[in-house]
């Protein structure tokens, strides 16, 4: 049986399986360019079908949507890949003020389809540029209409009109993705599913915000609970704004400031303001002082607290909630594992934090638990059979082009500046883990692409974890991030409880759980960890799952002692991950990272960072 699952929402994204197992999964984003691209899904759904069916749509059994209901001014208007912060605080003061506070209040059903979304997309100011669907509507309906036509006729039409598929568009909804994925997403044993709880928590999908979910006699998932009245992810989300930062997607940086502070009473005060705003006690939600909106009243309540001192106590807030609610479905099921999912459990300080809980005996959280995992969880849903392959990794999308014509076709200027790079080839895995120990920053693209929001490897740029001055240069040359935020850990598997506080043995592939570094670590995984409080998301790289990036870990490991590689996403900052080895160059062109390994052990360089290379190799053929 073959089942498409698809999202079309915030991060588009396609998944194919294919009698149980999950063969594909991409992101839109990976064709488009732009960051977090919401719409329809087609170039992912193309290279989908075009790889693993033969170009042949109608072998297709079922396909659906990871939401009963999609919102369409996420659709229509550019909310992710170009918003900035400042365009989403206009939009606090141009509509949810007078939403919750003027004379154009109205009921939270009546917002969706508001015509204010419509007014937008009719101004032509911020329009959605590669969202492939057909949204003529818009020029005539009112806000309700559109909102309907899009939702129950235009998801369906989409599909014929680029594939000619006419069978039945099937509908899933949003949380039961999130649950499935969750589940089924995560490589675990008989006995662990049996004594699994399954959490999702997000700001807000199909009307709701949160699950609860044990497996059923069936073998398949029965929710227990579930509601909107868990706000923890959506006030982290608009904090995330008031504190100037993108929401939907910088939440990770308010995540890393948080360390930062030192100042106990002051964020102890920040707490106080969380938690009278959001607490979980005697097993449900009570707000001592509800909010009136998300953003006013929060940014008023806020007021003369420092960046840091909220950063701060915002995220022992997510924790605190999030755990108190947590354990309180654990003894109310008497189960002991955690499966997590949903945009919540992309906070890995806060899974974690639940590891160390007690009654928790292990936590798995699949790989990246936002909106971009919904069509792998509709493919789970909308499958005949619960009997699913185990999903060992998520190296799902295309292989990299070896096609040397095409390497510099991403360039601005190709005939030229090509000339500015070299190729070589031969460099196997013992010549690029001497290129690590002797500080030369790599950038990685071999191998299938990872799926999700964090770099597994296949599209990474790594370096020597124990000099901070690679920290610093890929910071300010070459992602151009903000200088407070960490790298993360790829750490062979095998050792990974030497360098990281792990008492329960769980184990995390896909950097979605924080840990402690051990003191004596500290120094020789500094650029890796966290500055400040030395914890890490690590990436625990096995052999059977990632064979070539083990075996380059494990010759650095010879060469210096050391297990781990820094590792962060291969991407100019503000871009998507890149896919191709067109994008690897092009983000060699525009930023000063040198080296990029790409298929049959070649390696191509700026031909100004010929002599550090050979330096270090002490000898290359040129």
């Amino acid at each position: 049986m073959i089942v498409l699952g698809i999202h079309a929402g915030h991060n588009a994204s396609a998944a194919l399986m294919i009698n149980g197992e999950i063969v594909g999964m991409i992101q839109e984003e990976r064709f488009t360019k732009r960051k977090n691209q919401s719409g329809f899904p087609r170039r992912a759904i193309e290279t989908l079908v075009s790889e693993h069916l033969g170009g042949d749509f109608h072998r297709i059994d079922r396909l659906g949507y990871g939401s009963l209901f999609d919102s369409i001014m996420w659709t229509a208007l550019d909310h992710y890949a170009e918003y900035s912060p400042l365009d989403f605080v206009q939009e606090m003061h141009d509509y949810w003020y007078p939403f919750f506070y003027g004379d154009k209040k109205k009921t939270e059903e009546e917002n969706w389809a508001d015509d204010y979304w419509i007014n937008r997309y009719r101004s032509g100011e911020n329009l959605n540029k590669d969202h492939n669907f057909d949204l003529s509507f818009m020029d005539t309906m009112s806000g309700q209409e559109a909102f309907d036509h899009f939702n129950y006729v235009e998801r369906k039409e989409v599909l014929n009109r680029l594939f000619g598929w006419t069978g039945p568009v099937e509908f899933v909804e949003h949380h039961s993705c999130h649950a499935a994925w969750a589940f089924w997403g995560s490589d675990l044993t008989d006995a662990q599913r049996n004594e699994a709880l399954v959490l999702t928590a997000d700001s807000r999908g199909d009307n709701s915000n949160w699950s609860v979910s044990v497996l059923d006699e069936a073998g398949d998932l029965d929710r227990i609970a579930g509601g909107l009245d868990n706000h923890v992810a959506r006030i982290y989300k608009y904090t995330t704004l008031i504190l100037g930062m993108k929401p939907n997607e910088h939440e990770y940086k308010v995540m890393g400031l948080a360390p930062y502070s030192q100042s106990r009473r002051h964020v102890e005060a920040v707490e106080r303001v969380f938690f009278e705003a959001l607490d979980f006690r005697d097993g449900g939600f009570v707000r001592d002082k509800p909010l009136v909106d998300s953003y006013f009243d929060l940014k008023r309540r806020l007021e003369g607290h420092r960046f840091d001192n909220i950063a701060a106590g915002l995220q022992n807030w997510c924790t605190g909630v999030t755990r108190s609610w947590a354990q309180h479905w654990l003894r109310e099921t008497g189960k002991k594992g955690l499966c997590f999912s949903g945009g919540l459990s992309m906070n890995i300080r806060t899974n974690g934090h639940l590891l160390e809980s007690d009654g928790v005996d292990w936590i798995s959280v699949p790989a990246s638990g936002g909106d971009e995992s919904l069509s792998a969880g509709a493919c789970y849903r909308l499958s005949e059979t619960k009997q699913f392959k185990p999903l060992r990794h998520v190296y799902l999308g295309e292989e990299p082009s070896g096609d040397r014509d095409g390497w510099f076709s991403a360039l601005d200027n190709p005939d030229e500046e090509r000339e500015q790079f070299g190729v070589l080839d031969d460099v196997d895995t013992a010549a690029a883990a001497k290129m690590l120990a002797g500080d030369l920053i790599l950038a990685r693209c071999v191998g299938r692409a990872e799926f999700g929001s964090r770099a597994l490897g296949n599209r990474s740029i790594i370096a020597n974890p124990s000099n901070m001055q690679n920290l610093q240069t890929i910071n300010s040359a070459i992602k151009h991030r903000d200088f407070w935020m960490p790298f993360s850990p790829s750490v062979l598997s095998e050792h990974a409880s030497t360098v990281f506080r792990n008492e329960k043995g769980v184990t995390s592939p896909y950097m979605t759980i924080g840990y402690d570094t051990y003191e004596e670590w500290h120094a020789k995984a500094a650029a890796a960890v966290h500055p400040s409080d030395r914890s890490g998301r690590p990436q625990f790289v096995s052999e059977d799952t990632n064979p070539e990036y083990w075996a380059l870990i494990d010759a650095f490991r010879e060469l210096t002692g050391i297990p781990v590689l820094l590792n962060t996403s291969l991407n100019l900052h503000g871009d998507p991950m890149n896919y191709s080895v067109a994008d690897a160059v092009r983000t060699l062109a525009h930023s000063e990272l040198d080296y990029l390994l790409i298929p049959g052990n070649r390696l191509i360089y700026k031909k100004t960072a010929y002599d550090r290379l050979a330096s270090v190799l002490e000898k290359v053929s040129a």
